[in-house]
């Protein structure tokens, strides 16, 4: 496989499997407004924007302020840090990549705080360059501005196509492909072997 200079990765379902703790936050988030969310459903919601399920589900936006806040509360909540899982080929590639002198760094869609106590309980706290979350960067993905805070803040010049941007979902892919970086498509579960325009992978270990 290509190697590139800096490596950019997702953080849920890419880096950790944060599944089990993901239904938990929209369960529990949907049961407080008095709404039941299909346990099969949950999945497609951690892969778009929140305010695109709330208003899928809502019919607005009407106390979508309220709802994000408890969405935050649980999030930040020890409990939910504490269901989230690590992937078995997560650290050594993380460290095979920064070994090799490589630039490492999370782009997510959650929050920033909550990236660093799950890296804080796995030892990754210093491992990642740059880390960017759902407050850094004004619009999320398919959005490539998360990607393109990432590169400014590592105040990288040179060429966009040797950074590699790893992540599990189509959303992850786009937002790649609109920042001018290289998408590489995470396919854990086989769900993606007809998207011939991508690289894709079944195992981070392929990056190595």
């Amino acid at each position: 496989m290509e190697k590139y200079d800096i490596y950019l990765f997702d953080f849920d379902g890419t880096l950790f499997d944060t599944y089990e703790s993901s239904i938990y936050v929209f369960e529990e988030a949907y049961k407080h407004i008095g709404v039941s969310i299909p346990r099969e459903d949950i999945l497609g919601y951690t892969r778009e924007p929140i305010p695109v399920s709330y208003k899928r589900v809502m019919g607005s936006l009407d106390g979508y302020d309220e709802f994000i806040k408890d969405i935050d509360r649980l999030v930040f909540s020890q409990k939910v840090v504490d269901m989230a899982l690590i992937y078995e080929d997560t650290i050594r590639v993380i460290k095979h990549l920064k070994d090799e002198g490589k630039i490492v760094g999370i782009v997510t869609s959650n929050a920033r705080l909550h990236v660093l106590d799950v890296l804080k309980r796995f030892g990754l706290e210093n491992s990642f360059d740059v880390i960017i979350g759902n407050r850094e960067a004004s619009t999320p993905k398919p959005s490539p501005i998360p990607i393109l805070t990432a590169i400014k803040t590592l105040n990288y010049n040179g060429d966009k196509k040797k950074i590699a941007y790893v992540g599990d979902a189509i959303n992850d892919a786009l937002a790649a492909s609109a920042a001018e970086v290289s998408p590489i498509l995470l396919d854990r579960l086989h769900e993606f072997a007809h998207l011939k325009q991508y690289t894709i992978i079944n195992s981070l270990d392929k990056l190595i």
